[in-house]
């Protein structure tokens, strides 16, 4: 698969401002527990070796409906607080409301300023402006991995929690804050991964005036013959 990027990755000042920004913000971030550290590690090892993790099946659907992410059939369940994987892309700044119709692109952190030296270094296409708003926009267009496959529903198996990644034993670089993707409910063998794009906004299929295809768990649901090929 081509997408491989198992995590996005922070460029050290980057990282300053979206530590400075989610303290100032007093952002409900939380700390990832020991377990699921441990399982976002094994996850990002597949990802870098295979890109879809072997347990998973990436496949076109029918109808139009580009591809989608399965549990294989052969699978043990994916439990209820599992890890799936980070949502990775090209992170940057972006000034706020600025007119964006990325399909696979997340907002994670809004509404705050940078200073002169980091609007030049962030923003070179606008003079400094002290009161510029900015966002940190996460988009998986050209790079990412296979969760930006997994397809929208309003019944969906997966949340995404923004959770901070502290200082581990387990290999992973620390993060103040990171889009991850759980499971919400056991997902079976052979049932496809989904998450809602909305959040409870209700606004991402009106930014594209689509109505989406009503799809549950069940409805591309794999065969049991299918093979790990």
């Amino acid at each position: 698969m081509k997408y491989r990027l198992s995590r996005p990755v922070i460029g050290k000042d980057l990282f300053s401002i979206i530590k400075r920004e989610v303290k100032k913000q007093k952002i409900p971030v939380y700390r990832m527990s020991r377990k699921n550290l441990k399982e976002l590690a094994a996850v990002s090892e597949e990802i870098k070796k295979w890109g879809c993790p072997k347990y998973l099946v990436c496949k076109k659907l029918s109808n139009g409906l580009g591809r989608g992410v399965f549990l294989h059939p052969d699978a043990k369940p994916i439990l209820k607080g599992q890890v799936i994987a980070s949502y990775a892309g090209e992170i940057s700044v972006v000034v706020q409301n600025e007119p964006d119709e990325g399909s696979y692109a997340f907002a994670p952190l809004e509404d705050f300023h940078l200073s002169k030296s980091e609007q030049i270094l962030f923003d070179k296409k606008n003079s400094f402006h002290p009161r510029r708003l900015y966002a940190l926009k996460l988009d998986a267009l050209k790079q990412g991995n296979f969760t930006r496959f997994i397809n929208h529903s309003e019944k969906p198996n997966i949340i995404a929690d923004m959770l901070a990644i502290p200082k581990n034993p387990y290999g992973l670089e620390p993060a103040p804050i990171e889009i991850v993707y759980m499971a919400k409910k056991t997902i079976h063998p052979g049932e496809q991964l989904l998450i809602s794009y909305e959040a409870g906004e209700k606004s991402y299929w009106k930014i594209f005036k689509v109505k989406p295809f009503p799809m549950t768990p069940k409805t591309f649901k794999l065969p049991s013959s299918l093979s790990q090929t």
